[in-house]
């Protein structure tokens, strides 16, 4: 198999500013990619300019994650995503703080995949829970959707 010789500072600062230009990254993940064909030195210090010129931004990346990802998960997959990708526990708390409660979301999904759960409670505690939302947020959507479905046939 052939080695591919380490990139420069240079050729490291192109690389990492083409995958900011492509999506946003934490710095964990960034520092992962480029740790791939770069040697240490150099990683470091492309990460610590990019953070010093605000390309790379840990709070804001979990803000927009957070934001992005809200109507298809609920905060336990999130929290775990964002702690796989490096994020620090307290900017995740910051970025779920400030988002709307999760209830709403849970409803929603449970609404546009209403052919997955056929109206079961357990299908849908199920269903919710492996989109991350706890037991109590699966349980009180299962309950409102079931009210919700009864009102549209009793009305």
């Amino acid at each position: 198999m052939k080695r591919r010789a380490l990139l420069d500072e240079q050729q490291t600062m192109e690389y990492a500013l083409r995958l900011l230009g492509a999506r946003m990254l934490s710095v964990r993940e960034l520092e992962r990619k480029l740790l791939k064909r770069s040697g240490e030195e150099a990683v470091f210090r492309v990460i610590d300019r990019l953070l010093e010129w605000g390309y790379l931004d840990d709070a804001a990346y979990a803000e927009a994650f957070v934001r992005s990802h809200r109507n298809r998960w609920g905060e336990l997959r999130i929290r775990s995503e964002l702690r796989r990708r490096g994020v620090a526990d307290e900017l995740i708390e910051r970025a779920l703080e400030q988002q709307p409660p999760a209830g709403d979301a849970a409803l929603a999904l449970l609404r546009k995949h209403a052919w997955r759960h056929k109206g079961e409670r357990a299908r849908m505690v199920r269903f919710l829970q492996g989109r991350g939302f706890t037991l109590g947020e699966a349980l009180r959507a299962a309950e409102e959707y079931g009210k919700l479905r009864e009102d549209e046939e009793n009305g």
